[in-house]
């Protein structure tokens, strides 16, 4: 029985691995994407020409609400105007909150893609938001990683039991 348990313990603690790996792997093209942003995509000020929430689908009996913005910016003497969505929620008060720190005619630091100058993101930054997704990603991983360790180390302790030679009857 004790050699079952020490075989599940390692089959657990292998599947609980390979999701850590899956889960660490995956994570790394977001964190690229958002560092790639960071160190490629010019900075200008964009002028926030519309702000309001509006209600986006989301599934059955749920109602997800979202910031939406459309900013103004200049690219090589080109106006260029872009929507943005710039925070999304189930609770109406934190998406209204939040579209209220971009009131029309305000200006904020956007970053936009020089080969889409469309294509901008408000709020890039080193800043636990603008990389969220990437290591909620690392987080998942790491708990994956912690509970393989944990099945791992628990197998290492499970001690299989010792047979021993049945007596002689010399």
């Amino acid at each position: 029985m004790t050699s079952e348990k020490h075989g599940l313990l390692v089959f657990l603690g292998v599947a609980n691995l390979i999701l850590c790996t899956l889960f660490v792997i995956l994570s790394v093209p977001f964190f690229w994407r958002q560092y790639q942003v960071l160190h490629t995509w010019p900075e200008t000020e964009a002028q926030v020409i519309r702000s309001e929430v509006v209600t986006q689908p989301a599934p059955p009996h749920e109602q997800l609400y979202a910031a939406e913005l459309q900013v103004l910016y200049t690219v090589d003497g080109r106006p260029i105007t872009a929507e943005l969505i710039s925070f999304q929620s189930q609770n109406y008060q934190q998406t209204a909150d939040r579209a209220a720190q971009f009131r029309v005619g305000s200006r904020h630091p956007i970053r936009y893609d020089p080969h889409v100058p469309p294509q901008a993101r408000i709020g890039a930054g080193w800043n636990l938001r603008f990389f969220l997704v990437p290591l909620a990603m690392l987080g998942m991983g790491a708990i994956f990683g912690a509970i393989a360790a944990v099945f791992l180390l628990a197998a290492k302790f499970v001690v299989a039991p010792v047979i021993l030679p049945p007596p002689s009857l010399s």
